[in-house]
């Protein structure tokens, strides 16, 4: 069962999967991201070209985004997608 805090959940994975795990250590950090830069949810997935809903829905930890979202995710947010990738990799 999933934690919830807020918006977020805790506990996105309860199978354990290790590659949702990066996924959602990408996601976490990007929406840290987004938030540090103060921009709303809106005004990212306007700039991304991608629907609230669907942003909106992988920040819950609800569903993870595939790469596209991810690297235009990043690009909104003028952050290099490797070093996204190097973040969410360490233990």
């Amino acid at each position: 069962m999933s934690t919830k805090t807020g918006s977020i959940i805790l506990d996105g994975n309860p199978s354990g999967d290790p590659d949702v795990a990066i996924v959602l250590k990408m996601v976490k950090f990007l929406r840290e991201t987004r938030i540090e830069k103060g921009l709303t949810l809106r005004d990212l997935t306007e700039e991304m070209g991608v629907s609230y809903s669907h942003l909106s829905r992988a920040e819950r930890g609800l569903s993870q985004p595939g790469l596209v979202v991810l690297l235009r995710w990043c690009r909104a947010l003028d952050f290099p997608f490797g070093h996204l990738w190097e973040i969410a990799s360490e233990d």
